[in-house]
């Protein structure tokens, strides 16, 4: 029996692996009453041609037709504010001719609209056919099972040709940014999900993403999923033997302190690249040479503006040698404030572990601080008596806390050589987007295949992302009232194309205030009574505005 719940009616695609030939399928999916399960009901409308083109039977034609009598539309609404916005960002990055060089034209258009859609949504593909058929695009033709096998498709060759033109095209942007990051699956099928270290501390089984981005602009340029368990190094290896074979040359790799190693850092040199990492702070060197700089570092030819802060200022100097992998710049940095907020941190650890101990309320967690930091001694008469160690305090206080050291062969300027290095934040928000905003903070597809294909959708999304960001934030908070991107997105969700049977103009609905005010402030037309905004004078707010409810 079928339940009178059942979902709406698919066409899904389904291949005959006899004859090869894809047919086409009206499938509803609905829950047998009876049974006590799910499932489906099919009925086959046509197949696929030689090119691609879809070929419907004379029932399912004569049945359109049939519906079309019996339920004429005067009119058909698109939602086109979401489209507007990307269209200028999809335009402005230049993205769609190297997709459509790598993938052809149909795959280059499926990819886009599936990247438009996690922009705005953020949400499982599968959910994006309604999406897509709201906003004018064939979501019919990107049902589950299309995407699945788009996604499938999307091979590891295809991927290698549109990465080389697309570096090719930001051949200016020389320094780039690359790091790591674990991305937890539940795929069962997938040889890549392996354990490892797992950056978000989850006990799942995992992959590795490299991701590399330009350092200029940001935009993210290359990407490389690798097994769970891989090793830094061993992916660091990976992607330079990848950007060697994709002609990347003459790049400075901004990295973390998990690339260092004498090792990773000759590998580097070898290959003709040039680096910019930080020091860990356990070596031996790095403490010698703090040491024979601290004297002097606060003096005025030193001090540098804080890039993370402009209201702050910290020191820099700088150390040349020459190492095994060739010459290279020591950079020591001490910020005065992150100095004082260590040890403020500090002491009110201390105070805390001090009053634990007293009350006789130890945790083992703090065990390390009160062996180093605290005498205790117990006594009959007395009782207990907590003495704190001066002499580790007052260590703690002069030693390496607010300094650190990067090392590189790419620039011998100590401020331009932390510019570089701190625009790391922005492949950390990638890794934000890629984690949070796109569905993929846990892979739940479980093929190679399938999860290949997702990875790379998500890599185009960041690439519209990024530009969207980029303009959203040149434009003053104030002037934009603080929305973000999301926010902007959502506002203008709304705004709509009508198109009358039989007639030659389109009708577009009244912008609201807000809409209006985002159109202008992004530079994209607009109607507005009957005509096309002058982007070049963009319309004030007129007194027939008081109707309108500004925050739709």
């Amino acid at each position: 029996m079928i339940d009178a719940n059942a979902k709406p009616m698919k066409i899904i695609r389904v291949t005959n692996k006899k004859n090869g030939v894809t047919y086409l399928y009206e499938d509803q999916a609905f829950w047998n009453s009876e049974k006590k399960r799910g499932e489906h009901k099919r009925k086959c409308i046509g197949r696929l041609g030689p090119d691609g083109s879809e070929i419907y039977n004379d029932f399912y034609l004569a049945r359109k037709e049939a519906s079309k009598a019996e339920n004429p539309l005067v009119s058909k609404t698109t939602l086109m504010g979401q489209n507007l916005i990307l269209d200028k960002v999809v335009k402005d990055v230049g993205i769609q001719p190297v997709l459509k060089e790598a993938f052809g034209a149909d795959d280059a258009d499926a990819i886009l609209q599936l990247a438009r859609y996690s922009v705005c949504e953020g949400k499982a593909l599968s959910r994006a056919e309604d999406w897509l058929n709201d906003r004018g695009f064939n979501g019919n033709a990107l049902c589950s099972q299309r995407i699945s096998e788009l996604l499938a498709s999307l091979s590891d060759d295809r991927r290698n040709t549109f990465f080389k033109l697309w570096i090719a095209k930001q051949a200016k942007k020389k320094a780039l940014l690359f790091d790591i990051t674990s991305i937890s699956s539940y795929g069962k099928n997938n040889t890549y999900v392996e354990r490892g270290y797992n950056r978000d501390h989850e006990n799942l089984r995992q992959i590795n993403l490299g991701l590399l981005s330009a350092h200029s602009s940001n935009v993210p340029l290359w990407y490389s999923e690798l097994p769970g368990s891989m090793s830094d190094s061993l992916v660091l290896d990976h992607v330079l033997r990848s950007l060697e074979k994709l002609d990347v040359k003459d790049i400075n790799l901004v990295g973390d302190r998990g690339f260092y190693s004498e090792a990773n850092l000759r590998n580097i040199a070898d290959k003709g690249q040039k680096f910019t990492i930080p020091v860990p702070s356990s070596l031996k060197w790095q403490k010698e040479l703090i040491d024979k700089v601290r004297p002097s570092i606060r003096r005025p030819a030193n001090i540098i503006r804080n890039p993370e802060d402009d209201k702050s200022y910290i020191y820099g100097v700088t150390d040349y040698k020459t190492e095994s992998y060739g010459r290279t710049w020591r950079h020591v940095y001490f910020d005065p404030v992150r100095k004082e907020q260590d040890i403020a941190s500090l002491m009110l650890k201390l105070r805390k572990c001090e009053e634990e101990l007293a009350g006789g309320d130890a945790f083992e967690k703090h065990r390390n601080l009160y062996d180093t930091y605290f005498t205790v001694k117990d006594t009959p008469k007395r009782g207990r008596k907590v003495s704190l160690n001066e002499e580790a305090v007052n260590a703690y206080i002069d030693g390496y806390s607010g300094f650190w050291i990067i090392l590189t062969n790419a620039q011998k300027d100590a401020s331009k050589a932390l510019g570089h290095y701190n625009r790391r934040c922005d492949i950390e928000l990638h890794f934000d987007d890629m984690k949070n905003l796109l569905d993929c903070n846990r892979l739940n597809v479980h093929t190679e295949k399938t999860m290949k294909g997702r990875l790379f959708v998500n890599f185009i999304t960041l690439i519209l992302l990024n530009d969207l960001r980029g303009k959203v934030s040149a434009i003053k908070p104030r002037n934009r009232k603080y929305w973000d991107f999301k926010d902007m997105l959502n506002k203008v969700s709304t705004y709509s194309r009508i198109h009358f049977t039989g007639t030659y103009k389109d009708l577009w609905t009244v912008p609201t205030k807000a809409q209006r005010l985002i159109f202008s402030l992004l530079k994209i037309e607009y109607h507005w009574k009957g005509k096309i905004v002058n982007l070049e004078k963009p319309m004030e707010s007129e007194e027939d505005d008081e109707q309108e409810d500004e925050e739709a």
